[in-house]
């Protein structure tokens, strides 16, 4: 016992012991509780951001039904920069991305199935936008999906019906059309997109008038609704009218007259909408299409920038670009983006180059880099300024290099404007970019075709089916360049001109190449019987193996629509016909062939006629 403890009595002692009990007590009880606080402190706070990544991403999907797009955006990026890796976050994004139509959507989607189911309404979504993309693989395998579940309605038949279509399967879009027509279930919004579906399918189609009629007869039911569906129907009607020449009957029961008094009247139709009405009463009584032009720009030309913009693209595309300018001055212009590009458009028509450029390199108005250089490179071509057009276009090239939508942008601006070196970089930029972007491909295809590169072809076509394996067309068009660059069987070739083919230069293809290339072209024209590409292609395999008379034989019992028949059917054709002996035939429809609509080995084709 301590000397100081003999002054203290027992209860003293007691006290103070307790004392220094609790004081150690709450020390070490300090001491938990700041270990446990540091060792918390991340999932806490790792907590708090999953969680405002949530709300954020809950206020997205509530924006993107109102179809509020830039405040759902902004709610989107807000929530991604959180947290990437929330599932909730992912398929706000992924749903953004779709219903905007944008194809980066599809990655998203696939992220999310790997770490969470996807519900119907994801997978709605995810063949939507993959039918966008012309990704039929992953339409396919979501639509498939869709269809496996005990609810099927009017949404999924529709998307099947798409699905077919893309796949070239028109038998089988037609009965998935049915199907919706049938459901009492399908909405004005359903139905009209079938009806649309219907219409496209059977004017693509020979002896499918009467599909086509029953499209016609549903969109003008649909055009008696004073929703936003029956003013789309209104507008279709419409604009089928103004494509048809004077005088030629419609193919619906109501007038123009009608058509025109229920645009003007119906109580959702805007500027666009009103504007359309006063084409068709200029095409009732075309003296007064001055008179109309003017009604409308003392109508709308005071009124808000959308019906403005409306105003502006009407005058641009009928070619009155002086009365543009006047009705809506450079003041006006500068007030959003779309205003001054329309205004540029009217200057350029106007061949005032001067002016546009001096307005872009003032930057009265902020446009992006990419739109502004190569409005700029525009200028520069026209005004003979060599060196500026090429530091401009190169310049565009840089700035869209790393952004898959502006490279698209700028690839179809060159290629329009003949700047074919810069198209091709840009949607090469474009297919880096964004791997699964079909527009990309076709673009590069496109080019390729334009310069009669078979072999460039077939390269893009090789790589287009490592993407999209399951896709008809791809098939088809791989199979037909690489048969193009080949000749007639090792075997064959050797005992007609010892070791030359038919196909000049081109290397022989093996017996069994051609025999897997006929199979599979066999197959595609089982799968479609009404497609006339997919009958080429099989035609010429049958050709190349010596079997002119099979060749023959595909074209039996086949109608072919006036739309659907290519430089290349023809000439497949007209090869098939002199290998029968019928050069008169052959003749005639190789006649109708220009060299420069045709590849180098289909002019090979028709050499001899």
């Amino acid at each position: 016992m301590a000397r100081d403890d003999l002054l203290l009595t027992a209860e003293e002692v007691r006290l103070r012991n307790l004392r220094r009990r609790r004081l150690t007590l709450s020390i070490l009880t300090a001491v938990v509780f700041v270990a446990l606080a540091v060792v918390s402190v991340k999932p806490a706070a790792r907590w708090i951001k999953g969680w405002q990544a949530r709300r954020h991403a809950q206020k997205a999907v509530a924006l993107i039904v109102e179809q509020k797009w830039e405040d759902a955006k902004n709610e989107v990026m807000a929530a991604y920069q959180l947290r990437q890796t929330e599932p909730q976050v992912i398929r706000a994004l992924a749903q953004f991305l779709s219903r905007t139509r944008q194809p980066d959507a599809l990655g998203f989607w696939q992220q999310l199935a790997k770490i969470d189911k996807l519900t119907a309404e994801d997978l709605r979504d995810e063949a939507t936008i993959a039918l966008i993309a012309g990704d039929a693989g992953t339409a396919e395998s979501a639509t498939n999906e869709l269809l496996g579940q005990k609810e099927v309605g009017p949404a999924e038949w529709l998307l099947a019906a798409q699905l077919s279509i893309q796949k070239g399967a028109p038998d089988e879009a037609l009965g998935y059309i049915d199907k919706v027509f049938a459901d009492p279930r399908a909405s004005e919004q359903q139905q009209f997109q079938t009806a649309l579906l219907e219409r496209s399918l059977g004017g693509n189609v020979t002896g499918m008038e009467d599909r086509v009629n029953d499209a016609w007869s549903r969109m003008q039911k649909l055009a008696q609704s004073k929703s936003e569906v029956g003013l789309n129907a209104l507008v279709v009607l419409a604009q089928q009218i103004l494509m048809l020449p004077k005088d030629a009957p419609h193919p619906f029961a109501l007038t123009t007259e009608e058509i025109l008094r229920g645009l003007e009247s119906h109580p959702l139709a805007k500027a666009p909408q009103k504007l359309l009405a006063l084409d068709l009463e200029g095409r009732v009584d075309p003296s007064r299409k001055p008179q109309l032009i003017d009604q409308a720009i003392a109508r709308w030309k005071d009124t808000d920038p959308t019906e403005l913009l409306a105003l502006a693209t009407w005058l641009n595309g009928k070619g009155e670009h002086e009365k543009m300018i006047d009705a809506m001055p450079l003041e006006k212009a500068i007030k959003t983006r779309e205003l001054f590009l329309q205004y540029l458009d009217a200057l350029g028509a106007l061949a005032h180059w001067k002016d546009i450029k001096e307005l872009l390199e003032s930057e009265r108005f902020p446009l992006d880099s990419v739109i502004q250089r190569m409005y700029l490179a525009r200028c520069n071509a026209q005004l003979g300024e060599k060196a500026a057009e090429e530091n401009n276009w190169q310049r565009a090239l840089e700035a869209a290099n790393s952004d898959a939508g502006k490279a698209l942008l700028l690839a179809d601006y060159a290629e329009k404007n003949g700047k074919i070196d810069i198209a091709e970089a840009a949607y090469a930029a474009a297919a880096k970019q964004a791997p699964r972007l079909r527009p990309a491909f076709q673009g590069k295809l496109r080019i390729a075709q334009s310069n009669r590169d078979t072999k460039k072809m077939h390269e893009i076509l090789a790589e287009m089916l490592t993407i999209w394996p399951n896709d008809p067309s791809v098939q088809n068009d791989e199979a037909y360049t690489r048969l193009l660059l080949t000749g007639k069987p090792v075997e064959a070739a050797v005992s007609a001109a010892g070791s030359k083919s038919i196909a000049g230069d081109t290397p022989a293809a093996t017996a069994n190449e051609l025999n897997q290339i006929a199979t599979l072209a066999s197959d595609l024209v089982q799968r479609n019987p009404r497609s006339l590409p997919h009958r080429t292609l099989l035609a010429l395999a049958l050709l190349k193996q010596n079997r002119p008379n099979d060749a023959l034989q595909v074209y039996d019992n086949i109608q072919v629509a006036a739309n659907a028949l290519t430089p290349s059917a023809l000439a497949v054709h007209a090869a098939v016909l002199a290998a029968n002996g019928r050069k008169e035939d052959a003749h005639s429809e190789a006649g109708q062939l220009k060299p420069e609509q045709i590849l180098p080995e289909e002019r090979e084709l028709v050499s001899d006629l």
